[in-house]
């Protein structure tokens, strides 16, 4: 079956693929438009779940924490994993150094899952708000500076433009 310029506009329309990707799943489905559009939901499906995943394995690296407390009780160092992960990939033999000394003098080391901390979206979410801030504030900005353009001429035949 042929398929029109119509039906591919259209289907793109409704679930935002490219000509090509429109044109070969509506000569795959013989050119049914709601046939084409489930598929290609569930194309996308795969990819969101995909994606979902390696956000909650991001969540979930995000939350484990290291604590390290003396034989009395007190919390000499609590910070996220990756933190000491980064930190012994960047400085292996000083890690190594600091967990002999840990060990030796009987102290407990306890890796652990946080409730509350920090997430992948929450952090996506302050990224968007910080830029969105910086865009009004520079529109702002330039909308209420006024720029005075003044050509003066040398008598060196130069021309200089000085903005204030």
């Amino acid at each position: 079956m042929k398929v029109t310029l119509e039906q591919i506009d259209e289907l793109r329309n409704r679930v935002n693929v490219s000509y090509e990707e429109a044109k070969a799943t509506l000569e795959k489905n013989d050119g049914d438009l709601i046939k084409s559009i489930i598929e290609l939901e569930k194309k996308k499906g795969r990819k969101t779940e995909y994606k979902g995943s390696f956000t909650s394995f991001t969540d979930k690296l995000l939350s484990l924490r290291m604590s390290v407390k003396n034989e009395h009780g007190n919390t000499l160092l609590d910070v996220p994993l990756v933190i000491v992960l980064f930190t012994f990939l960047m400085a292996f033999w000083v890690v190594m150094v600091l967990f002999v000394l840990a060990i030796l003098t009987s102290c407990k080391i306890k890796v652990y899952r946080a409730k509350s901390s920090l997430n992948v979206n929450g952090i996506k979410k302050n990224v968007k708000e910080t830029v969105d801030k910086i865009k009004v504030k520079s529109e702002n900005i330039i909308k209420d500076e006024e720029f005075n353009v003044v050509v003066e001429e040398d008598d060196s035949n130069e021309n200089e433009i000085i903005i204030e």
